[in-house]
């Protein structure tokens, strides 16, 4: 990767109101890239969550999934970047953290986006010079989220790595996969 590196952190903000009617996300600034907000759910398209993300100098990302845990889940995702839809690739049965990443491609450009860590709140999205590295605190450790920059990134790279921090990305580990269906198929444990 390259030798430029930044950080950023983004503070994680909650609505209160009726159940479903509660919205979450983070907001901060990323630097050159300014001021930017994640919103779940920003809608919700038939059964689907919708999470958003939104800032004057990042395009429009979404990502819809089935709600799980208060996100979009990978179960049935769709991304889109600009109003463009990007098929998504995982391999479900792997064992490895790198042989579970999310894979897409944007503007002619692989994307990997994967664990780095044994539980579901340090990812990484890399693709070829660059990677991004967001860490969220445990619960109870504090409302923020941390984004390293690593490399020449732009605003299109920082938009997907922020966004993926708003989507259930538990079945990108062994583990996470394992609890998700237990969750699914006792949902009273």
């Amino acid at each position: 990767m390259g030798s430029r590196e930044s950080r950023y952190t983004l503070k994680r903000w909650k609505q209160t109101g009726p159940r479903w009617h509660r919205k979450h996300g983070y907001r901060g600034s990323l630097g050159e890239f300014r001021h930017v907000e994640t919103e779940t759910p920003a809608r919700l398209v038939g059964p689907h969550f919708v999470t958003e993300l939104r800032g004057k100098s990042v395009p429009l990302v979404t990502f819809s999934g089935w709600p799980f845990g208060g996100k979009p889940s990978l179960a049935s995702g769709q991304l889109m970047v600009a109003g463009e839809s990007v098929p998504l690739r995982r391999d479900r049965w792997a064992f490895s953290r790198q042989g579970r990443a999310l894979r897409f491609e944007v503007a002619g450009r692989a994307y990997r986006y994967y664990a780095t860590s044994r539980r579901h709140r340090h990812r990484a999205l890399a693709r070829e010079g660059v990677e991004i590295v967001t860490h969220r605190p445990r619960r109870g450790e504090g409302k923020s989220a941390t984004v390293s920059v690593r490399g020449p990134a732009d605003a299109t790279d920082v938009a997907l790595a922020v966004l993926l921090c708003g989507v259930n990305t538990r079945n990108l580990t062994p583990g996470g996969a394992v609890r998700t269906f237990f969750y699914r198929v006792f949902p009273f444990l």
